[in-house]
């Protein structure tokens, strides 16, 4: 038994040492980088009126350290809408940046609330709206998931959904209603929350953010996304999370784990800065 003990020792021995004359050492996450430079579109590429890096309005802006979309457009005047995407494709990161509203709205959104969005995942054809998920920027709807042609599984309160049908009649009117037409709110597995599968191949659908955290002037988001999962966190707390995203490659539904990183430009200027990630280890 001593023996067999020694030989472990010397064989454990040999390993660490073989570890530390390669310099081998466990994975680890990346450090926090800059997606954005504050300086230009380095990294990027510009999507308007579908055309790719052709801007002669300046609807894309760059000015002491932001993006500003439509800074020079005028107010109520009509627009296009548009999008900057990431030249590269990521799978595994944290990504986290700051937008605030601007005052101006445009046609044909020029009564509505303000409206833009991240974009993750994105595959295919650059138009718009490219195939992706959604992590919503949209007055007192930040975090909100939406999908582009793809799909997702996320836990939810089975009382806005048609899992759980709710029938209400009108005692005068006798009209019956249900909430069968609802959207679907996030809710925590713990806290109640069942698995719902929401998203189709073509078309875009909604789950709804458990909470708004949203507040006047900057705010932060960062979405965590590893592989096929993701989480929705504004201003520090968490309001969505989804797994199993998938897009149909030749009828067949298959993991959608990587793609580009896009900033929507949609009727309503917005500022984005400290624009940032953080790859994280597979």
């Amino acid at each position: 038994m001593k023996s067999r003990c020694l030989s472990l020792f010397v064989l454990l021995c040999g390993l660490m040492r073989a570890d530390f004359v390669s310099g081998a050492e466990p994975a680890k996450d990346g450090d926090w980088k800059p997606l954005f430079n504050g300086k230009d579109f380095s990294g990027w590429y510009i999507i308007s009126t579908g055309k790719k890096n052709e801007d002669p309005k300046h609807l894309f802006q760059v000015h002491d350290g932001v993006i500003h979309m439509y800074k020079d457009a005028e107010q109520g005047s009509k627009q296009p809408s548009g999008y900057i995407a990431t030249e590269k494709e990521y799978s595994h990161y944290h990504l986290r940046f700051q937008y605030k509203w601007g005052t101006k709205r445009f046609a044909p959104r020029t009564n509505v609330k303000r409206d833009a969005g991240l974009m993750y995942h994105m595959v295919g054809p650059d138009v718009v709206w490219p195939k992706s998920m959604e992590c919503q920027v949209q007055e007192g709807d930040v975090g909100d998931i939406f999908t582009v042609n793809v799909r997702f599984t996320a836990t939810v309160d089975p009382a806005t959904t048609n899992l759980t049908a709710n029938i209400v009649t009108n005692a005068t009117t006798h009209v019956i209603r249900t909430n069968m037409s609802c959207m679907p709110v996030f809710k925590e597995a713990a806290d109640g929350g069942v698995p719902y599968v929401q998203g189709v191949a073509g078309g875009i659908r909604r789950v709804v953010r458990s909470k708004n955290y949203e507040v006047d002037g900057w705010n932060t988001v960062e979405v965590i996304v590893r592989g096929d999962s993701a989480v929705h966190i504004v201003n520090g707390k968490v309001n969505n999370r989804l797994d199993h995203m998938q897009q149909m490659v030749n009828k067949e539904w298959v993991p959608l784990d990587r793609g580009k990183i896009v900033f929507q430009q949609e009727f309503a200027e917005v500022l984005y800065r400290n624009i940032e990630i953080k790859e994280l280890k597979e």
